[in-house]
């Protein structure tokens, strides 16, 4: 199979994938609507609450298999250092969004302190979720036998002397 048709293949399952997505989206909205509290309404947000995970766990480990032949221990833990730090982004920004903000805890309501706070806690959302949608999209395509060599950002800036 050429690499053309692959990527035809690819595109017309990601988009089978975003309309069956879509569909679910939109029963589970009707459902919620019109059968609020029925079993029925509790079952498809279920569904469609466990789609997401399942996605993408079934993209984590297609990745995985297609580049564990080729990449070695070192670019493993490359690519697990760059996928971390998105991680720890959004799980840092669910933590704090956590704490009851009808307290001061992060400033008053309406201050700049608070402004910040929250500024932040969109700034981390972003750059997580942004970070670990490039990170999985980098492992899932490209060439498999290509080393992860993003060493840039982790080499620490050495001062002469």
């Amino acid at each position: 199979m050429t690499t053309a048709a692959m990527s035809q293949k690819a595109n017309r399952l990601q988009s089978v994938e975003s309309i069956g997505f879509l569909g679910l989206s939109l029963l589970n909205i009707a459902a919620s609507h019109y059968w609020p509290g029925s079993i029925g309404a509790t079952v498809i947000k279920f569904l469609f609450l466990s789609v997401i995970p399942i996605w993408l766990a079934v993209k984590i480990r297609t990745g995985y298999l297609r580049r564990k032949p080729h990449w070695t221990r070192d670019s493993w833990l490359r690519y697990l250092r760059l996928a971390a730090m998105p991680v720890i982004a959004v799980s840092l920004m669910l933590y704090l969004s956590s704490f009851d903000m009808s307290s001061n805890i992060f400033g008053a309501p309406r201050s700049a302190t608070r402004a910040v706070f929250a500024s932040s806690e969109v700034a981390m959302m972003l750059l997580g979720v942004a970070g670990l949608i490039v990170a999985m999209d980098w492992l899932a395509k490209g060439d498999p036998a290509e080393q992860f060599t993003r060493t840039w950002w982790f080499q620490r800036r050495r001062t002469p002397g």
